[in-house]
C-alpha cells in the first residue's frame, strides 16, 4: 500500500468536495484504495487529502494525465496540487 498526500487551495470547498466525490470511481479505476479528506481550521478552502493507493506509479500516472488535470481545474483547484508520496513506517491507535 502506498500513500499520497495531496494539499490544495480551492475556490469553494463545498463545490470541490462534491466534485471530489463524483470522481471517486475514476480514481478507483486507477488504483485508489481509499482516502481521508481534511479541511484547514484557519482557511476553509485549504484541503488536504491522504489517499491510499495500490501503487505509487499508478497514482503518479493518473495525476500527470491531461484528463486528471482537466478534472482538477473543473473542481476549482487554484494552481497545481502539492503531492507527496509516503510510505507508512509506524502507526499508533
Amino acid at each position: 500500500m502506498q500513500y499520497l498526500l495531496g494539499k490544495s487551495e480551492v475556490e469553494d470547498f463545498d463545490e470541490w468536495k462534491s466534485n471530489f466525490e463524483d470522481n471517486d470511481s475514476f480514481r478507483s479505476e486507477h488504483g485508489q484504495q481509499g482516502f481521508q479528506v481534511f479541511q484547514s481550521v484557519d482557511d476553509p478552502n485549504e484541503t488536504v487529502v491522504l489517499f491510499e493507493w495500490d501503487d505509487a506509479e499508478n497514482a503518479r500516472d493518473l495525476f500527470q494525465s491531461d484528463e486528471m488535470r482537466e478534472r482538477l481545474v473543473a473542481a476549482g483547484l487554484k494552481g497545481e496540487p502539492d503531492l507527496t508520496f509516503l510510505e507508512r513506517v509506524d502507526q499508533r491507535p
